[in-house]
């Protein structure tokens, strides 16, 4: 493993938290040193010089007076201690609204430090030589929109992305290292900045980790992008009125602010989308309920249509996360139920009633102080044992059950102090995976990040991480739905997509790489909940021999 030397490009001395605490990370890091500061002066925003952006200006104040404090990771922290630990160089640069460039002194300074990257916190798109003054460029975030995470809010857009990349010039060396995609903040600007901001910051230390780990052949399956810093800004605005009449948001809306007719259209689509929410609030409450069908020929049911709805007992519950096991000829369906008097889960299981086509006689298996979900059932040796989903206890335990179907006993905590959910149990040979979702740090969500532990006995309390973790940062597709199916020689993961809508619809994964050291999937099927006029979501499936089970969400 190689230590890497590392640059800072900033314009203060003050970062937002997410920043800042990336500048900790990486002072802690045993396998990288910051050696280097290079301080422009302050960068002006380009929009704040321009009329034709005065209401969007009014716009982001707006949003920060009403959601401000409660975005703490983008209040400023002074970084003075981790700067005095290395050199700082104060350098001024050729600054434009949109790019910064520096002198070729400057340049060579950098160059003397022998750096292995740039991380670039604070300077506009830098262009020039600076580009190649450290062995593998400048890093840096980028969004696919911009302003950052503004028209994905506007817009209605269910996911907001950002990306790491090591930046090159006209078409030469530049490079996707990395990507995050969380669901967005519907009502906004500043939130969902911050969010997509908090939520992936981890990814530069991930990133330059792998890269002490594996050296240059970290870059050999990047994805390589082209960038046009070396071309004239094609956008000139000089000449255009403060007020050109343009209301609507035209394709290219995500290439800069908006004009001041556009932004009192955005005003009113938040302000529209905020009262909607709020009447929600106390005339609307939607309820999981859910779905099953027998197996044709042993295969699962394709057509979602014809599965039956199992009656919820009153509109004072709802019912999700069905498991369906087969057991001396007969079958069982696992699930949780949720009373809305208390908000707490707890797990039943129904038998499947021929006579009546349904599963019947539902009895009460596992209630705890906290919430449970997700009963993960699962037969090992002649004996069951089931991993329900115990995150506001902040374990994963496993239980064993004393008289099947209905008597469990907890036998094991086997991870602890983590905030987990829907922990899937896989045996591949002789070896255990636990695929579980996990908000790794304070502010995290629980949908966006897929991480892998094993082991070679699954009733252990002594599971190693994979070190690809997270393997997943991306909320379309990280949250596992089910147990991993084995269909035509593929193994599948299912997986929730989250974006928008909790359970918004269900990925299916093919699992093409597992070992202690590697991991790839890709995506083969998306499910949505369209096969209903009253279904907006689904996010669980399993099977057995003889059944097939979802769940879905029933808007009233």
């Amino acid at each position: 493993m190689k230590r890497l030397r590392i640059g800072i490009l900033i314009d203060d001395t003050r970062l937002p938290r997410f920043r800042a605490e990336i500048l900790r990370e990486l002072e802690a890091a045993p396998w990288c040193e910051i050696v280097l500061y290079v301080k422009k002066q302050k960068s002006y925003d380009p929009y704040a010089r321009k009329r034709r952006y005065t209401l969007y200006n009014l716009l982001q104040r707006f949003d920060t007076k009403l959601f401000g404090r409660s975005a703490p990771y983008l209040t400023e922290e002074p970084i003075d201690e981790t700067i005095a630990k290395a050199k700082l160089l104060e350098v001024v640069t050729d600054e434009s609204d949109f790019f910064d460039q520096v002198s070729d002194s400057v340049v060579k300074n950098i160059e003397e430090k022998k750096l292995d990257l740039l991380l670039n916190f604070g300077f506009k798109h830098p262009r020039g030589k600076i580009l190649h003054a450290a062995k593998h460029g400048i890093w840096e975030y980028r969004h696919p929109c911009h302003p950052a995470a503004f028209w994905e809010v506007v817009q209605a857009l269910p996911s907001t992305e950002v990306t790491l990349e090591r930046i090159g010039e006209g078409l030469h060396g530049g490079q996707v290292l990395a990507r995050y995609r969380t669901v967005t903040h519907q009502k906004s600007i500043r939130k969902n900045y911050e969010q997509i901001m908090w939520r992936s910051h981890m990814l530069v230390v991930h990133a330059m980790r792998e890269l002490s780990e594996q050296g240059d052949a970290y870059f050999a399956d990047k994805t390589p992008k082209t960038y046009f810093y070396d071309k004239a800004h094609v956008r000139d605005n000089r000449n255009r009125k403060a007020f050109d009449l343009q209301f609507r948001f035209s394709d290219d809306a995500g290439k800069g602010a908006p004009a001041n007719c556009q932004s009192i259209h955005a005003f009113f689509n938040l302000l529209g989308r905020y009262a909607k929410f709020t009447a929600r609030r106390f005339f609307k409450m939607d309820r999981w309920i859910i779905l099953f069908a027998p197996n044709r020929d042993g295969e699962s049911e394709a057509d979602l249509s014809r599965y039956k709805r199992l009656p919820l007992p009153s509109d004072d519950y709802f019912q999700a996360d069905p498991f369906v096991i087969d057991e001396a000829g007969k079958s069982y369906l696992f699930y949780e139920e949720l009373d809305y008097k208390t908000l707490k889960g707890y797990l039943l299981v129904a038998e499947w009633d021929e006579s009546k086509k349904s599963f019947t006689n539902p009895q009460e298996i596992l209630r705890e102080p906290y919430h449970l979900s997700y009963p993960n059932v699962f037969k090992v040796d002649g004996k069951w044992y089931m991993v329900p989903e115990t995150h506001e206890n902040d374990t994963v335990d496993l239980y064993e059950a004393e008289t099947f179907p209905t008597k469990w006993k907890k036998i094991r905590t086997m991870l602890s102090d983590i905030k987990a959910v829907d922990a899937t149990l896989y045996r591949k040979e002789d070896k255990w995976w636990m695929f579980v979702s996990i908000a790794a740090k304070e502010g995290f969500s629980l949908n966006d990040e897929l991480h892998l532990y094993y082991c070679d006995d699954f009733r252990t309390d002594t599971w190693t991480p994979h070190p690809k973790n997270p393997l997943v940062t991306d909320v379309t597709r990280a949250r596992p739905a089910g147990s991993l199916l084995e269909t035509d020689g593929k193994l599948i993961r299912p997986a929730q997509n989250c974006s928008g809508v909790y359970g918004r619809g269900l990925v299916m994964n093919e699992i093409t790489k597992l070992s202690e050291t590697e991991y790839e999937e890709r995506v083969v099927q998306q499910i949505r909940a369209d096969f209903a006029d009253d279904l907006v979501a689904v996010h669980t499936f399993n099977r057995s021999e003889r059944f097939s089970v979802i769940d879905a969400i029933r808007s009233r």
